[in-house]
């Protein structure tokens, strides 16, 4: 009986911590949806100063192609799988400990991404000089 109570609470954990995962993932894709909806007032790379079209390739503001959905995706993915070594056991281990499935996922969630950035932080201050 208690198992089966522990139980429930894991999925329920689970189930918070992959909601937060799905916001995450899904977050910058939208964002980049929003930009490719929105209409550009001149083509990719070029500008309008005054009423003459100059380029502007790799200037701030330039307008750019529009962003592939798919590999917004795909790169979002790829770079928060490695949180989840982090996220999942400590969303276990909580969900054991605490009466609150939600907030266990949600603290898994966020200690996870905090651990990615923190590592990202660290591995870059040592290779970026």
């Amino acid at each position: 009986m208690i198992e089966d109570r522990v139980d429930r609470r894991t999925g329920r954990a689970y189930t918070a911590l992959a909601a937060w995962y799905a916001v995450a993932w899904c977050l910058p894709a939208s964002l980049a949806a929003m930009m490719n909806g929105s209409e550009a007032s001149s083509p990719p790379g070029y500008s309008y100063v005054g009423s003459r079209l100059e380029e502007c390739t790799g200037q701030f503001g330039c307008p750019s192609e529009p962003a592939d959905i798919g590999a917004v995706l795909q790169d979002t993915a790829l770079i928060l799988a490695p949180s989840l070594l982090v996220a999942v056991p400590l969303c276990a281990y909580l969900a054991r400990r605490w009466q609150m499935p939600a907030l266990a996922g949600f603290v898994a969630a966020t200690a996870g991404w905090t651990v990615l950035c923190v590592g990202g932080l660290v591995y870059f201050n040592g290779h970026v000089r």
